[in-house]
């Protein structure tokens, strides 16, 4: 008996040192799932350690890591923006339509970036300067977004982008194989640009005065202005970040769609978003979170996707367990904040 309690005893003490450490470096519990992940399903999913696979999620993670950004900086201020992926579209169709009528790749490029600015201007000005409630600001300009797209196309698709455009933005370089692929496939353009943007970012928010104007602005506002901090300036640019971000997302999904439709945002999922921000350390009451994390987040949970998918796994029982998932770790985060 008195070996069982020690044993009982030392698995407590076990994991409660393991608990106190992840909620030491909340950015290292999507590390390590991560990793864990990856090396169950490549032993138990078949095909998913084919390169062909590895490189549609790197592929997977340039569409989504974006947003991801927008989001992580968004909550980081302890605001939230609801509205990222369908101003996405919005951006599409507008610089996809310029680029049909003037064939000027610049000028789409231009739009798309633009109208996404745009959104984060009006998301930023409505939160920060007329102090009106994030959920509510984004929520009424994700259905902006969303009609605008519709009656900007009267919900048609646009057709006929420049090859230069597709070219660019879908392109894959370094051919290689591996595995079961006959054919040599090369590493997405789209995740290699979401890493460098991750990085710089990552390294804006973590390792400038303009970060730690974030952190302070999302752990304590009155904290912040009462140290000089411009508390509406900080929340405002976070808006606009965002709002790049889903400029630049909607270039990447153009391309690759070879396309634009207010239906081509259908398969991204707002939790999705949302999830990886808070898989990776982020904080609901803002004040918490970290680029690296966010990333690390949305690979745990693109690889869920991807293994689903492999598995032929209904999409609506793959919703249910990515919903506990993101359930499990709100918890998770409430009591590291106990």
């Amino acid at each position: 008996m008195a070996d069982a309690s020690q044993s009982y005893a030392a698995r407590d003490t076990a994991g409660l040192k393991l608990w106190h450490w992840l909620s030491a470096h909340p950015a290292l519990l999507p590390v390590v799932l991560s990793v864990v992940m990856a090396v169950v399903f490549a032993l138990t999913v078949p095909n998913f350690a084919d390169l062909r696979n590895i490189m549609n999620i790197f592929g997977q993670l340039g569409f989504l890591g974006f947003l991801c950004i927008g989001m992580t900086y968004v909550m980081v201020a302890g605001g939230i923006d609801l509205s990222s992926y369908t101003v996405v579209s919005a951006a599409a169709v507008v610089g996809a339509t310029a680029m049909v009528a003037t064939d000027s790749t610049l000028l789409g490029i231009v739009l798309m970036l633009g109208i996404g600015l745009a959104f984060g201007v009006i998301n930023g000005v409505a939160v920060a300067y007329l102090r009106m409630i994030p959920f509510i600001v984004t929520l009424s300009t994700m259905v902006l977004a969303e009609g605008f797209a519709i009656w900007f196309t009267q919900a048609q698709s646009v057709y006929g982008l420049p090859y230069a455009f597709i070219d660019v933005f879908s392109a894959r370089i370094l051919p290689m194989t591996w595995g079961i692929s006959a054919r040599p496939v090369g590493i997405p353009v789209a995740g290699i640009a979401v890493l460098v943007v991750a990085l710089a970012m990552g390294f804006l928010l973590s390792r400038t005065i303009y970060g730690r104007r974030v952190y302070l602005t999302g752990a304590n506002e009155e904290t912040a202005r009462i140290s000089g901090i411009k508390v509406r300036r900080v929340e405002f640019s976070t808006y606009v970040i965002a709002g790049a971000m889903a400029g630049i997302t909607a270039m990447i999904l153009t391309a690759d769609l070879g396309t634009a439709t207010t239906a081509m945002v259908r398969d991204v999922r707002l939790m999705d978003i949302i999830a990886a921000a808070v898989i990776g350390g982020a904080s609901l009451k803002g004040g918490k979170g970290s680029i690296l994390g966010t990333m690390f987040g949305l690979l745990f949970l693109t690889m869920l996707s991807n293994a689903f998918n492999l598995l032929g796994v209904s999409p609506f029982i793959a919703m249910v367990i990515k919903g506990s998932v993101l359930v499990a770790v709100i918890g998770l985060d409430v009591l590291r904040a106990k």
